[in-house]
């Protein structure tokens, strides 16, 4: 009995010897548990001043590359500051169809009062003189902006040297009806011709629906028939057209 009550007796005193050993692994373990959760906001933090660094670096100004861009905007065109300061514009150089009959003063040539410089003129003063084939009204190639311009501006000429502004219709009506027949073979609408005297005059006329070929034809034949009434000698009739081909170049667009 005695042995059976020392035996437990013993084995609580054990259990109070373990009890009262201290628990050193679970510190271990937290401790390396709280360095492991710090690494991880030491490397944030690092990252996001690295990542500051490099936006700051970004964001400055390259003052050298800066320079020499100011200074390459800023530097001046000799041209440009001598056309402002002249006020002279690069002069717009009027299109020539290749091979076409043309009101435009040849490259190199020097214009003299009275004389005719153009392939234009000369073809108007072969109608006034009723040359063939100028004499038909109708140029067998092509015929450019420039000479239409030029027999325009001629046909007004002597228009308005025939009539005064003020004219009687049926002064005009007669003139007109002189010309169609004379060159019936163009078969001039009388009208049309009429309303292009009167254009020329100065009086608003309806001409907007007037064929082309037709005003042609009309500012070529009645320039001869109305230069033939005239009875314009060989300088009156130059002089004419010259001073058409130089008001004609005038309106060629600087």
């Amino acid at each position: 009995m005695s042995k059976n009550r020392r035996r437990p007796t013993r084995h609580a005193e054990i259990a109070e010897q373990v009890a009262d050993v201290p628990e050193a692994q679970p510190a271990v373990d937290a401790a390396r548990s709280r360095r492991r959760s710090a690494r991880p906001d030491d490397f944030t933090e690092q990252s996001a001043e690295q990542s500051a660094e490099q936006l700051a670096g970004a964001a400055e100004p390259q003052p050298a590359d800066a320079g020499r861009n100011r200074r390459r905007s800023a530097r001046p065109d000799p041209a440009a500051e001598q056309r402002a300061a002249t006020g002279d514009r690069p002069r717009a150089e009027p299109t020539r169809t290749v091979g076409a009959l043309s009101g435009q003063l040849p490259p190199g040539t020097t214009r003299q009062a009275g004389e005719i410089h153009t392939d234009a003129g000369r073809y108007l003063r072969q109608a006034a003189r009723d040359d063939a084939p100028a004499r038909y009204g109708t140029p067998a190639g092509d015929v450019d902006e420039s000479a239409r311009r030029v027999w325009e501006i001629a046909f007004g000429l002597v228009v308005r040297r025939r009539f005064e502004p003020d004219s009687p219709l049926a002064e005009i009506s007669r003139t007109v009806a002189l010309a169609v027949h004379e060159h019936a073979s163009a078969a001039l609408p009388m009208l049309d011709a009429e309303m292009l005297v009167r254009h020329a005059l100065g009086e608003i006329v309806p001409i907007g629906d007037i064929d082309g070929g037709i005003r042609l034809a009309v500012h070529l034949l009645l320039f001869a028939s109305i230069a033939d009434e005239l009875a314009l000698g060989e300088q009156e009739l130059d002089a004419i057209i010259a001073d058409a081909e130089e008001k004609a170049d005038a309106l060629v667009p600087a």
